[in-house]
């Protein structure tokens, strides 16, 4: 195996129109954003700059296993490549890198025709950064469920003490730090007195004193009023090393001062025993609690009331936080919910949560909900919900009851982080990978029918010369050299999935886009005996639009079309104006085919996803949608039960320069 690595010179080069299909393939991988590798029988046959960019990222820190990824790579194709044509999985990889940190990898092994026998397309990606968003997601939830636990029980009467011990477990827990403690400051002098930690000697709580003042960590955090972060204590030079931390074996962390209406009343801690760099939301969190905790202690040693304790609660808390009365009228609504949602607290207090109420979500949703906190546990879920002005905002929602002494409900608490700007990240990251996916196929394409199809336009333009046939032959053929430099066109436009470039826009006349397609597809509604009927409106406006592409348009949705009724059937094609956010043109295809199951209705634009199609490698509807996006069109299909399919194509009549 190792002697297909050496040198790919090495490799007999094709010759011809094989060589100048080889040459394009090697340039369009290289455009690809994506690891792009060929095995076929135990031999590498090809990869691109990409993959090999990747495969050296990945390297092992172990010396003599410089090449772990690769090997694991070309082993997992070997055994794929038994599989039959079409097979295909998706694998993960995680290495770490020299510096400690940890890189992620997916990679898509697909079972592919070469040369009479089987091979595997391997297409490699640095998911490094989906996984990061993954992660943060779950320190959304485990950050929310240590702060309402510990909000929960600072209104039930337990006692500050065993709040305070309650706080440091979960608060380590949530980051995943050995060691966390609270200091509060002595009056007398400037030492801080340990009341509450996890990871430290179980005889130091509550015993031992350290040294405050400028020279220590948590010192230094109280008279700045600022978190102090530390990668490294063993090269930090703004403060001495502490000896309970070193002996401790402490060797990242961070130190909040517990703020409460601009008094600190101590700090809290969180260390971890290896190098780690702690990310903003992590300080945020952290910041949250010592701030819960210093209002808690603030309350309990001058007797405030508890309606003051929860305002000041709620008011440092980074999310917003939302208290009602067992009947469900607002009690109390903090100023991040203010921000959230446009509602201030004088105008939602007194109302119902139901002014957040988006109407996506069935009733049987919120009957969960209540029938959850009703028994005493929290509800958490993601929620929509609308802001004052009418918009729509993600959230992730903890509610949660707030029981006393004798465990009856006195308030219901809920939490909520906005996840609008993150779900933006998701969906940015999932169009990336659908877009990659197009240019790989497309770049296949170009280099498996780009040559024969060359062939095939210029026969058909040689018989349309020649004077010896009948006229309506020659005027096939045209039609034949035309088809075949619009898909000689298109696949170049496919590969501007990876470099964008502007349609062709021109008035075009879609009656006319239609026909052509019909007369294309004739033999093969002839063969299937499916019947076409279409209504077009008189008088129908042209649209600003790429006609070839839209070709392609009604092209693809035909043919899907016909595939769904093999033992014959109708298709109706409407053409009519239709006036939606503009004037715009309306195309219907509606067939008496089996239609589309209702599982499969939100996959269908998956690139690869055929749904079980004999033909095709399920990328037609990718391509179609996109086609019709970059026309600032919409594309909408709906299967009705046991009517078969319908889609609909809307294209604006005038094209919006983007």
């Amino acid at each position: 195996m190792a002697s297909t690595h050496r040198n790919r010179s090495k490799v007999s080069r094709p010759v011809g129109a094989e060589l100048a299909a080889a040459e394009v393939l090697a340039w369009l991988s290289d455009c690809i954003h994506g690891g792009l590798c060929f095995v076929c029988r135990g031999l590498l046959i090809f990869e691109n700059s990409q993959f090999a960019e990747l495969v050296k990222r990945a390297q092992s820190p172990v010396e003599g296993m410089e090449h772990a990824l690769r090997r694991r790579l070309l082993d997992d194709a070997i055994d794929w490549n038994t599989r039959a044509l079409g097979a295909r999985k998706t694998a993960e990889y995680t290495l770490e890198t020299r510096d400690g940190g940890r890189l992620y990898y997916a990679c898509r092994f697909n079972v592919v025709p070469y040369r009479g026998e089987r091979g595997v397309l391997m297409v490699l990606e640095d998911v490094t950064e989906r996984i990061a968003l993954a992660q943060e997601a779950a320190h959304v939830a485990r950050f929310q469920s240590a702060l309402a636990r510990i909000g929960t029980l600072a209104v039930s009467g337990l006692s500050a003490q065993a709040l305070m011990n309650e706080a440091v477990r979960e608060t380590a827990a949530a980051l995943e730090v050995e060691l966390c403690k609270i200091l509060v400051p002595r009056e007398r002098d400037s030492h801080l007195y340990i009341m509450a930690g996890v990871g430290l000697q179980r005889d130091l709580i509550g015993k031992l004193t350290i040294e405050g003042g400028t020279h220590s960590q948590a010192g230094y955090a109280i008279r700045e009023r600022v978190p102090v972060v530390v990668d490294d204590l063993r090269q930090e030079t703004r403060f001495s090393p502490s000896r309970l931390l070193t002996e401790h074996g402490a060797v990242s962390g961070m130190c909040v001062p517990m703020l409460v209406q601009d008094k600190v009343y101590g700090v809290m801690t969180a260390h971890a025993k290896r190098v780690r760099k702690f990310s903003q939301q992590e300080q945020e969190f952290l910041c949250t609690m010592a701030n819960t905790i210093g209002t808690v202690l603030e309350r309990r040693w001058h007797e405030e009331t508890q309606m003051d304790f929860y305002h000041r609660l709620f008011s440092s808390a980074e999310d917003g936080v939302m208290m009602t009365d067992t009947t469900g009228r607002i009690l109390e609504w903090n100023p991040a919910l203010e921000r959230m949602t446009g509602w201030t607290r004088e105008e939602a207090l007194g109302q119902r949560p139901t002014i957040l109420k988006s109407g996506k979500h069935p009733t049987e949703f919120y009957e969960r909900l209540w029938a959850s906190i009703r028994s005493g546990h929290p509800f958490v879920e993601r929620f929509m919900n609308r802001r004052k002005d009418g918009s729509e905002f993600l959230v992730w929602e903890r509610v949660s009851p707030v029981k006393a002494f004798d465990g009856t409900t006195q308030y219901f608490m809920a939490i909520l982080t906005d996840l609008s700007e993150r779900e933006q990240m998701l969906e940015a990251l999932r169009h990336t990978e659908q877009v990659k996916l197009v240019g790989q196929l497309a770049g296949g394409i170009l280099h498996e029918v780009r040559n024969p199809l060359i062939g095939l336009g210029s026969l058909a333009t040689h018989l349309a010369e020649q004077t010896s046939l009948p006229q309506e032959a020659r005027d096939r053929c045209r039609l034949i050299a035309r088809e075949a430099a619009r898909i000689d066109e298109l696949l170049e436009s496919h590969l501007g999935q990876l470099r964008p470039r502007p349609f062709d826009i021109a008035p075009c006349d879609l009656a006319s886009v239609l026909e052509d397609t019909l007369t294309l597809l004739r033999p093969n509604l002839v063969k299937h005996q499916i019947l076409i009927r279409s209504s077009i409106v008189p008088d129908l406006p042209a649209v600003d639009a790429s006609r070839a592409h839209i070709l392609q348009v009604f092209l693809n949705i035909a043919m899907n079309a016909i595939d769904a009724m093999p033992n014959g059937g109708h298709l109706h094609v409407t053409l009519t104006p239709d006036v939606r956010r503009v004037p715009g043109v309306l195309m219907r295809f509606a067939d008496t085919g089996k239609g589309i199951p209702a599982e499969d209705l939100g996959r269908i634009y998956e690139p690869f996803f055929t749904n079980g199609k004999a033909k095709g490698v399920g990328l037609g509807l990718t391509i179609t949608r996109d086609m019709v996006e970059r026309h600032h069109g919409q594309l909408i299909i709906q299967s009705p039960p046991g009517s078969g399919a319908v889609v609909d194509v809307w294209l604006p009549v005038k094209h919006e320069v983007s």
